[in-house]
């Protein structure tokens, strides 16, 4: 039976790749990203992986952008640098729409932005439907 480590270490091997990795001014991480870390970072977790001969899970896989500054009415503002983050996702979600690889199936569920005020920086959440397929 598979593990949930297993089912980030399918999709860790799925997201680094050249592609994203020489896009994206930080890494790639399973389970957290490092302390204080404000480069755009990818964090693969999962949720749930069943049991069973079709053991079905979910993941989430979020993509860190720092927030932009900006003076909006006289005051210093942190906003959504919504075009980084769209950019990203839209580099990310190939490699993760209806994939099949040797022993499971993946695809997007949905996705949504997050806000982390106390960091100023948004995370965009891809969360991952997965199914291992045990031979």
């Amino acid at each position: 039976m598979k593990t949930a480590l297993d089912q980030d270490t399918e999709i860790f091997r799925l997201l680094n790749v050249p592609d994203i990795t020489s896009v994206i001014t930080g890494g790639i991480y399973k389970g957290r990203r490092p302390s204080d870390s404000e480069l755009e970072d990818i964090v693969i977790n999962t949720i749930t992986t069943g049991e069973g001969t079709r053991q079905f899970g979910v993941s989430n896989v979020n993509i860190y952008v720092k927030d932009i500054q900006a003076m909006i009415g006289g005051k210093q503002q942190f906003l959504t640098n919504t075009a980084r983050l769209a950019t990203l996702t839209n580099l990310v979600k190939p490699f993760l729409e209806e994939t099949d690889g040797d022993s499971f199936a993946l695809w997007i569920e949905s996705t949504r932005p997050v806000a982390e005020p106390e960091i100023n920086q948004h995370f965009m959440n891809i969360r991952i439907e997965f199914q291992f397929i045990n031979h």
